[in-house]
């Protein structure tokens, strides 16, 4: 069920599972100092009270999927369980950098949303409207289109790792060929959100970092969000080959625009769950602006599956009701939050698998624990 981004789509789902399920998982998931195992500290809570979730835990553990798994209920603590490598690098869970890969756009989706509520740019101002020399095809695009990803733009202009400025990335954007007219239909485009990110630039007059920590997340207490500014290379989170976010995702330096504003922001698993919970909670962005950024504004499907507002996918599913959500992955770091809005919870997975898809499988089990009745 719930296939990821780009790997089809769910397709219907039963009853949630009980409260008491819950309150077995918290217990399951203690905190972890990474040695600590989450299906064995879950053997002392008996069965009967949460044997669904127990058996989920049971499962990632022994799928051997190397992934920080963690979940909050009604704005509770964050519970943490750590499996595989993740488990044996002797890193704390909550002290882990991740690699947030595409999960960057939801957080682009809510920076774009602030700098429209300062009253520095509009959902609908169009793109010759912001910079110079847009060619004529683009220059209808608008920041609206770019976030729902309806603006017609090509998916890459470039290799992640490549050193490409600004400017130039915006070069290479405007020559680009045009796949479909401005608001025509869904398109996920890496390229949109790099724009969007050159909008922030633009239009707060910060570099997309500086405006992130102190326009955004400032007071939130998210010291471990951003790009190179908090990176920790001793705490990042490892390929199988040992590799660090820097080496593998980054090319060895700092990131550059081919990612900047869609992917390879860094982060841990608590603070990604905490800034979901600040924006649902009205601490970044006023409710009214929230209602804007939850809206599902273009269906992704021609059957109407799900939808994508501004930076996230908005999906209704029987028994479950609805789930905001965001994945992302680059074939070795993987990531994956959902907030189920009518569970009251919200779960994130962060993996370093060989083929890139552990936090898909790790949310997928955990999904299926929790709330799809057997």
């Amino acid at each position: 069920m719930f296939p990821e981004k780009d790997r089809g789509r769910f397709q219907g789902a039963s009853a949630a599972c009980s409260a008491a399920a819950f309150l077995f998982f918290a217990s399951a998931c203690a905190p972890s100092g990474g040695a600590a195992d989450p299906v064995a500290s879950a053997q002392k809570v008996e069965a009967s009270s949460g044997e669904r979730a127990y058996r989920a835990a049971e499962e990632i553990r022994d799928r051997n999927l190397s992934v920080i798994a963690a979940y909050s209920h009604q704005g509770g603590d964050v519970r943490l369980m750590e499996f595989g490598a993740a488990a044996a690098d002797r890193i704390p869970a909550a002290d882990t950098q991740i690699d947030i890969n595409s999960i960057t756009k939801t957080v682009t989706g809510v920076m774009a949303a602030k700098l429209v509520e300062q009253g520095k740019a509009a959902f609908d101002d169009r793109l010759d409207e912001i910079f110079d020399d847009v060619p004529g095809d683009k220059a209808g695009i608008t920041l609206h289109h770019l976030l729902t990803h309806s603006s017609g733009l090509i998916n890459s202009v470039g290799n992640d790792a490549e050193k490409l400025g600004r400017e130039e990335f915006l070069a290479r954007v405007f020559g680009s060929e045009l796949k479909y007219a401005p608001g025509e239909k869904y398109r996920y485009s890496n390229v949109g959100y790099g724009v969007v990110a050159a909008i922030i630039e633009k239009r707060s007059g910060k570099p997309y970092e500086a405006f992130l920590r102190e326009d955004v997340i400032a007071g939130l207490g998210l010291s471990n969000t951003g790009y190179m500014s908090v990176y920790d290379d001793a705490r990042s989170l490892k390929t199988a080959e040992g590799k660090t976010i820097l080496e593998a995702s980054w090319g060895g330096h700092e990131p550059y625009w081919n990612l900047i504003g869609n992917g390879g922001l860094v982060s841990t698993v608590p603070e990604m769950i905490a800034f979901r919970q600040a924006v649902a909670s009205g601490k970044i962005v006023s409710p009214e602006m929230l209602a804007i950024v939850q809206t599902p504004h273009i269906k992704e499907d021609e059957a109407g599956t799900s939808f994508y507002g501004y930076g996230l996918v908005v999906q209704d599913f029987e028994g479950i009701g609805r789930v905001y959500w965001h994945d992302g992955g680059n074939r070795v770091f993987s990531a994956q939050w959902g907030d189920y809005a009518d569970q009251g919870d919200v779960l994130f997975t962060a993996g370093a698998g060989a083929d890139g898809a552990d936090a898909f499988r790790a949310m997928r089990i955990l999904r299926t624990g929790l709330y799809v009745a057997e």
